[in-house]
């Protein structure tokens, strides 16, 4: 069985021998992001504004999906029945297989639903208010599996720049992510740099305390 502590404990040790603040950063490149549905759908400037921040990647085939290739996947105009079989474990789709495939290998994941979810979901209309209250305990289910339910608006990244800020680990950026990190931030979401290493008990400590881990340029 791994002792993530020791594993944590081991990798702060090799970062503070390499000096990895004198390394810098030779891939600039955007990250990958799988989109699973069509892309088409998608208005031009959303598309444009998609393209400048990720490197969209496709599969032909749902269940050959090369998920180590991604360093997230979206699913793409998605119906309700993805929100609800991913929180209850259910992968009895193509869809809903490939979400639980990437719970289970911790790949972080943005579901968009379809437009009248979205209504509902975050707050536009509240016509049967029990029932959107359901739909929102299994998002946030969801956000502890390191799943992120959100608007297409909010996912493009449509928030000021005091509020990205404030949810900088100290304003700055960081060159490993710990558990304490995590446990001692105040914000919901954690933003990194793509230099940033990830510890697996940050990210254990994030999904048990329903934060975000951003990776961001």
């Amino acid at each position: 069985m791994i002792d993530r502590e020791l594993v944590e404990q081991i990798v702060i040790e090799v970062l503070k021998t390499l000096n990895l603040s004198e390394i810098q950063p030779e891939n600039h490149s955007n990250a990958n992001l799988l989109m699973i549905g069509d892309k088409s759908r998608l208005e031009p400037d959303h598309l444009s504004r998609m393209e400048s921040r990720w490197n969209l990647i496709s599969c032909e085939s749902l269940e050959q999906a090369e998920l180590h290739t991604a360093e997230r996947v979206m699913f793409l105009d998605a119906p309700q029945d993805l929100i609800v079989k991913g929180a209850l474990g259910i992968g009895d789709t193509p869809e809903s297989e490939l979400l639980s495939r990437c719970i289970l290998e911790y790949v972080p994941v943005t579901i968009i639903p379809k437009t009248h979810l979205n209504k509902h979901l975050f707050n536009e209309y509240q016509q049967n208010s029990e029932y959107i209250k359901q739909l929102n305990s299994y998002t946030k289910l969801l956000l502890k599996f390191g799943v992120k339910v959100e608007a297409l608006n909010s996912f493009l990244g449509e928030k000021n720049e005091e509020k990205k800020q404030s949810s900088l680990l100290n304003g700055k950026s960081k060159q490993l992510l710990t558990q304490r990190d995590i446990q001692d931030h105040k914000e919901e979401e954690v933003q990194v740099t793509k230099q940033t290493i990830i510890t697996p008990l940050a990210r254990d400590a994030a999904r048990e305390l329903g934060k975000r881990i951003i990776v961001i340029e």
